[in-house]
């Protein structure tokens, strides 16, 4: 098992049946995964996306991509905020840092004392982006994952891995157990935006996609080839 990972989930994942806004039994089910593998050992950090407040690329033609992307690296941060108390409820100790500070909410993050938190058994949740517009939260989960020397970055996705064609359009589309970054990329396979995707191919994070529901990220790092490798 991996000493130390980062988690990314997406928005949708807060989010009601209809992808909208933030529904607790859906976020009590993402903690409960994170202590699955916390109490296990595994020190983990998370940075989740915020699509079930605001999808930037929904945006209007004439609204400008700057302005969208920051209203984007803000809606994070609900997420963030409401899977930090869900998380503290439970009794585990977990700590919030953004990419700004937000006096009396989080600190700006920092990645000794990141590192320094997760050595310490604490559960980090790392918020609104990288601060800059024109990065996506993939990016964000590998420039953090990098940062805090992850051995790992798993990426939740609402199917179990990767696959040569859409599944959702056929359901006997082929799903790749281990791929290569190069093979990734040349099939464009869509596993990340491509500046997530090259940043982690040129410092060799290990990518691993999955299916994210109930009781699935133990099992997935008990069992890697439940989802997909890429490395």
């Amino acid at each position: 098992m991996y000493q130390r990972l980062l988690l990314k989930i997406s928005g949708n994942s807060f989010s009601d049946p209809m992808g909208q806004g933030l529904d607790f039994s859906a976020i009590d089910k993402i903690a409960e995964e994170i202590i699955s593998i916390h109490k296990e050992g595994v020190e983990v950090a998370i940075v989740n996306g915020a699509g079930n407040i605001f999808r930037g690329r929904s945006r209007p033609r004439n609204f400008d991509q700057v302005a969208a992307d920051k209203i984007g690296l803000m809606s994070t941060i609900p997420n963030s905020l409401a899977l930090l108390e869900v998380l503290n409820s439970k009794g585990i100790d977990t700590r919030i840092m953004c990419s700004f500070e937000i006096p009396g909410t989080a600190r700006q993050f920092d990645a000794f004392k990141a590192r320094s938190l997760l050595s310490n058994k604490k559960v980090v949740i790392i918020t609104g982006g990288t601060g800059n517009p024109f990065f996506s939260t993939d990016t964000t989960a590998v420039l953090r994952a990098l940062e805090i020397k992850a051995d790992l970055l798993i990426k939740a996705t609402d199917v179990a891995g990767v696959y040569a064609e859409d599944p959702q359009k056929n359901p006997r589309a082929k799903r790749y157990e281990k791929l290569s970054y190069e093979e990734a990329l040349e099939k464009k396979l869509g596993v990340m935006d491509q500046t997530a995707f090259i940043l982690a191919q040129e410092n060799k994070l290990k990518i691993l996609v999955y299916k994210f529901e109930p009781g699935s990220l133990k099992k997935l790092l008990d069992s890697p080839a439940l989802g997909t490798m890429v490395s």
